[in-house]
């Protein structure tokens, strides 16, 4: 399945700040109002699940999936009580024009997360994507991330209940972890909204 991850990124060009990995589209957008315009061009590529970053608020989410039409599902990163704070600071970071680095891990088979690792720079936003081949990698990525001084991890490419919890346990508060949920609509039969 194609699948797009789309973030938010200050000063982003959603034409230019595209790039495509396996069957993940990763598109970067300076501000909200450009999701509708992403997701139909998504759409159009054949792309059936769009995963959209925990800066963008969740209220975007049922546009999105309008704009999209059927047959692709939305969901969007959120985070738990534990990461609330240092995301706020993390934002209050970002809204000053100062923002720490973020990370995004992406589950991917076969991924060696040395190799395959890439750093992406929008201005001052510098997103860091990690792509692993299972959870357990996840969190040991997770925790040298965290250490490091990352200031954001998010969770992307069907995560476990299991293991997003297991993240959130490796990086001991030192970073806030967001993790991808989808709505109910997104469960029941037929083509989500």
């Amino acid at each position: 399945m194609k699948k797009a991850l789309v973030y938010e990124a200050a000063g982003a060009n959603p034409a230019r700040d595209r790039f495509d990995r396996k069957d993940m589209a990763i598109v970067a957008v300076g501000h909200p109002g450009e999701l509708l315009d992403v997701a139909v061009d998504l759409a159009r590529e054949g792309v059936r699940l769009i995963e959209l970053c925990g800066g963008v608020s969740p209220r975007w989410r049922p546009l999105v999936a309008a704009a999209a039409g059927p047959g692709v599902q939305v969901g969007s990163v959120m985070f738990g009580v534990e990461s609330l704070a240092l995301a706020a600071r993390f934002a209050e970071a970002s809204a000053d024009g100062s923002p720490p680095p973020a990370a995004f891990i992406l589950l991917e088979p076969d991924a060696d997360p040395d190799r395959d690792r890439f750093t992406k720079d929008v201005l001052r936003q510098r997103t860091h994507f990690v792509p692993v081949p299972d959870e357990a990698t996840a969190a040991r990525v997770a925790r040298t991330l965290a250490a490091d001084g990352i200031g954001l991890i998010e969770l992307y490419g069907g995560f476990s209940s299991a293991g997003a919890a297991a993240v959130i346990d490796a990086v001991q508060g030192r970073a806030p972890v967001g993790i991808g949920s989808f709505s109910l609509e997104a469960t029941l039969p037929g083509d989500a909204a």
